[in-house]
């Protein structure tokens, strides 16, 4: 063999195409989370479930959460529309992992850009909403619950975080970018 062989880098194509469908999977993740998000700024939760919710919060110890304290929490979040910015950077975020996902796995570089651009909003919106929420439990819940929605807060950023790193590795990587690279046909046409 000779040395130009063994030093050409070649494109991977099989690397692209599993991130594409781990971002597609994570897409209907996010889909869902956003969703319930959406129904909590718009419905809220009813007696049942919130008895159920600080039920095992309650049983620790300390000064109980009465369901009183946990409406006027999520009357709060839902004033300062935390439920509602979290809603919509996740489900925008879903919705751009989702349909960049269905082009990675095409090999389209356009697909690497929208996932990389719902991540980012994700991680951005997510994490700044989720404060909000953070600092109503704060401000209305007891310690057991309010421990709760501030693990939210990590969650939501190291969760979008690696949806972020995962979606930028195709431009990063030197052999993904070069799958993502349109493919160029030289036609040498002699008609005579």
């Amino acid at each position: 063999m000779t040395e130009n062989n063994l030093m050409e880098i070649k494109p991977d194509r099989t690397g692209p195409k599993n991130l594409a469908i781990l971002l597609f999977l994570g897409s209907l993740l996010v889909l869902v989370y956003g969703y319930a998000d959406l129904q909590a700024h718009r419905v809220g939760l009813n007696e049942a479930q919130v008895d159920t919710l600080l039920k095992t919060p309650n049983a620790q110890g300390g000064e109980p959460t009465t369901v009183e304290d946990y409406r006027a929490f999520e009357g709060e979040a839902r004033e300062d529309r935390a439920f509602l910015i979290r809603a919509m950077s996740l489900l925008a975020s879903g919705g751009l992992l989702l349909v960049g996902s269905v082009f990675l796995h095409r090999l389209r570089r356009i697909g690497a850009y929208l996932c990389t651009l719902g991540a980012l909003v994700g991680l951005i919106g997510g994490v700044a909403a989720s404060l909000m929420v953070r600092t109503s439990a704060r401000a209305h819940l007891q310690d057991a619950v309010v421990t709760t929605y501030e693990a939210w807060v990590y969650i939501c950023g190291v969760t979008m975080g690696l949806c972020l790193a995962v979606a930028a590795l195709p431009l990063l990587n030197l052999r993904a970018s070069m799958a993502l690279q349109p493919v160029r046909m030289v036609v040498n046409d002699e008609s005579e």
